[in-house]
């Protein structure tokens, strides 16, 4: 069948939409944030298309049980990368395994590779840090390890354990406990303390696998939170393999002058100029074959502008932009056809001039034989989309149709609501206050930064202004905001001393809105977030029908007393295919609902407490408009246009942007002092234009009202609203950490240097 037809979608908000897509072209879904254009591409598409494949070779016979549809036709194998879902936390997992091309090189290593002396012949597995055989038996293959300085730590020889202690901000609850355990120990200076006690109070004993409370676990969790610890508690690269992750026989072992764990921590640019450089006489005819399909493989990663990263760059520490450009090239290279790809997001975190690249690759894809369906709000791909559906017209309740289907010619005359700003028929909103003359006496200064790939840089922030962090990717924009000035900032504020920033006094705090999601767990939900879920639950326990059956606020939540018996509170039952595959199939006994009769027999206001986690925000506000510490926090996620967001939706399912917004309401509904400086990563993934004029307008509110804000954006519309924007490159990895660019939007557009400029015009 050349078309997939979809009868009475209806899962979520959809609204028993029709739709008929065409198959082997490059199709984008589009709408505004919560529309329901995730749920028509991941809810029906994907599920159905996995669903069936599943059906059809003996597994799942009977399971599907949700009704999402009537009828679909045409939908074959379906392969879906999905921004929160693709998240790896496997330290062993990295670029080089994941795209295969350190097991090439081990080939090359093995066959063509020339030792200090003539050991032995090696075998592949001896040049791979995976294996048992390759290993550094030193670090595990890992390269590194976090270590306690603990001179530096506790420099002092007449400190005393309790001043140890006190030190490190140790709260008094776990004072307590430490007393108990520790109390004779307190007054005594820490060096002098017994041997057995001293390594106990560093680095804890285990029970059950547990460690107990310690000094090392007090800096990790500092460290994990962003914390400038980084002189006292570091990662210490490996000291025999230096980094190299290998054993000892594999690091005699060199090609072109370089041994392979030299090779892991190149940059893939770097790498496929050392390769290009390898004298031909070096290799056997087999190692040319293989070395050429290794720089195919490098030149297709740069393309996708993923030339900064290393082999051994770890999957968990990407953007989910970053993991789907390289699932793209894997996908690329399987050369498969008749598949049906869907996407989300791919642009996510590309700078302008990147996009390109991603828009050859998918149309690749579909040109090999795929239907390529991609959510996405970017201008460009939605230019280049062989069919265009629109999901709308608003969002929640007031989405779920289809108000456009059709080309991007017919999309241009449209008058639907994302229409009106992509096609300018809509502007956005100007600024209520724009400055462009600043006072350096008022600004965050950095000095002599050298993080990562950043050169010796030294950059000030303007204060009481929206300031743009531009550049390409990999240039070095969250080396400069999240690993040093958010880590300096955290350490002014908790050790007492700023060394290398100037002008902390200047800002009363500062508040991290970073793109890591608000909870993990279905259990997490935006009501538990904003911290409101403990008050509903507080009601439902106050209700006569309650207090009757004496029912606690616990009889109330679905991971604790009020969860269905049979499925524990989660609504499905998971089913494991494999040891990393499963499907969910729904809970016979609550259908989904996750209480047990009991709490469902209680009632505030004639709704069930299963009714209320239905409800999105904006109902909520009204059922609730006589509880005012439960509607403020939910008025404030409305005015940032995320009132469809149900109040039990799982924050796993939150895009990065939704996500950072969410966080934003959190701290706007403080009691904050003001002048606060508020950081953001790139807060306009996952939304349209018209969510991006709605993020727009409460950041003007915020720097009108005295605050600051950093901004790490590649949204030109975004960038085109900043009071001043510092741009790095200029190119990504080791070949960018400058700053080529600075001033106002204005300034960028003229400085022929600044590889942003020429697209705020």
């Amino acid at each position: 069948m050349e078309e997939i037809k979809i009868q009475g979608a209806r899962i979520h908000n959809l609204k028993n939409i029709n739709l008929t897509i065409p198959k082997h072209k490059l199709v984008v879904i589009t709408g505004i944030s919560g529309s329901g254009k995730s749920s028509l591409a991941f809810d029906i598409l994907f599920e159905e298309g996995k669903n069936q494949y599943l059906r059809s070779i003996g597994i799942l016979a009977g399971l599907d049980n949700e009704d999402r549809f009537d009828t679909m036709e045409g939908i074959g194998p379906t392969v879906a990368v999905r921004q929160n879902t693709i998240r790896q936390s496997n330290p062993r997992s990295t670029v080089g395994t994941k795209t295969g091309i350190l097991n090439q090189l081990a080939l090359v290593y093995a066959s063509d590779g020339k030792a200090l002396d003539e050991s032995e012949h090696l075998s592949p597995g001896s040049f791979l840090y995976t294996t048992a055989d390759g290993m550094c038996i030193s670090c595990q293959g890992r390269g590194s390890y976090y270590d306690i300085n603990l001179k530096k730590l506790i420099p002092d020889k007449t400190t005393t354990l309790l001043e140890v202690y006190d030190s490190l901000q140790v709260t008094a609850g776990f004072l307590r406990i430490l007393k108990n355990k520790y109390g004779m120990y307190f007054e005594t200076s820490f060096w002098e303390l017994p041997e057995d006690i001293q390594g106990e109070v560093v680095y804890g004993a285990y029970d059950n696998g547990k460690q107990s409370y310690c000094l090392e676990r007090i800096l990790r969790n500092a460290y994990e939170k962003g914390e400038d610890v980084e002189e006292v508690y570091a990662k210490t690269t490996c000291p025999d393999c230096h980094g190299e992750r290998i054993g000892q026989e594999a690091r005699e072992v060199f090609l072109g002058g370089k041994q392979i764990g030299e090779l892991g921590q190149m940059t893939l640019s770097g790498l496929l100029d050392f390769i290009n450089g390898i004298p031909a006489e070096e290799l056997s005819q087999f190692g040319k074959n293989v070395v050429k399909n290794v720089m195919e493989k490098l030149k297709h990663l740069i393309q996708f502008s993923l030339g900064y990263l290393t082999l051994y760059r770890e999957l968990a520490s990407l953007s989910g932009g970053e993991v789907q450009r390289i699932f793209l090239h894997i996908h690329l290279e399987s050369r498969l056809d008749s598949l049906i790809y869907v996407f989300d997001e791919p642009m996510a975190g590309l700078h302008p001039s990147e996009k390109q690249s991603m828009i050859e690759a998918v149309k690749e894809l579909r040109d090999l034989g795929n239907t390529v369906i991609v959510v996405e709000h970017d201008k460009e791909m939605i230019r280049h989309a062989d069919h265009i559906i629109e999901i709308g017209p608003k969002a929640g309740i007031e989405g779920g149709t289809v108000v456009y289907q059709g080309d991007y010619e017919g999309y241009e005359k449209e008058d639907t609501l994302l229409s009106q700003y992509l096609f300018s028929k809509h502007l956005m909103l100007e600024r209520t206050v724009r400055t462009d003359r600043f006072d350096k006496e008022d600004s965050l200064t950095l000095e002599h930064v050298r993080t990562h790939y950043l050169k010796d840089l030294t950059v000030a922030f303007p204060l009481h202004a929206m300031v743009g962090i531009a550049g390409l990717s990999g240039s070095g924009k969250s080396s400069l905001i999240e690993e040093t000035l958010m880590k300096r900032l955290a350490n002014a504020r908790k050790y007492g001393h700023a060394k290398g920033i100037a002008g902390v006094e200047r800002i009363s705090g500062y508040a991290k809105i970073s793109q890591e999601p608000i909870g993990r767990s279905v259990n997490s939900t935006p009501a538990s977030y904003i911290g409101i879920w403990d008050k509903i639950r507080e009601l439902f326990a106050k209700q006569p029908e309650a207090k009757i059956r004496n029912m606690s606020a616990g009889h109330f939540s679905f991971h604790s007393k009020g969860a269905c018996p049979d499925c524990g509170g989660s609504g499905y039952e998971r089913i494991f295919l494999t040891s990393d595959f499963s499907v969910d199939k729904l809970c016979q006994t609550c259908h989904g609902k996750r209480f047990n009769e009991e709490s469902l027999s209680v009632d505030y206001n004639g709704k069930t407490i299963v009714d209320v986690l239905e409800m999105s925000i904006v109902q909520a506000i009204f059922f609730f408009e006589d509880q005012n510490s439960i509607v403020k926090p939910l008025c404030i996620l409305e005015q940032m246009g995320m009132g469809y967001l149900t109040l039990g939706q799982p924050s796993s399912s939150l895009s990065g942007g939704e996500a950072q917004r969410v966080k934003l309401a959190k701290e706007l509904g403080r009691q904050l002092k003001g002048n606060m400086l508020y950081v953001l990563d790139e807060p306009t993934t996952g939304l349209s234009l018209y969510d991006t004029a709605l993020l727009l307008k409460l950041l003007d509110q915020l720097v009108a009202s005295g605050n600051s804000v950093i901004i790490i954006e590649h949204n030109v519309e975004v960038l085109r609203s900043c009071d001043y924007i510092i741009e790095l490159g200029p190119e990504g990895g080791d070949k960018g950490g400058e700053i080529i660019a600075k001033g106002t939007p204005e300034r960028l557009r003229d400085n022929p240097n600044s590889k942003t400029g020429r697209y705020l015009s």
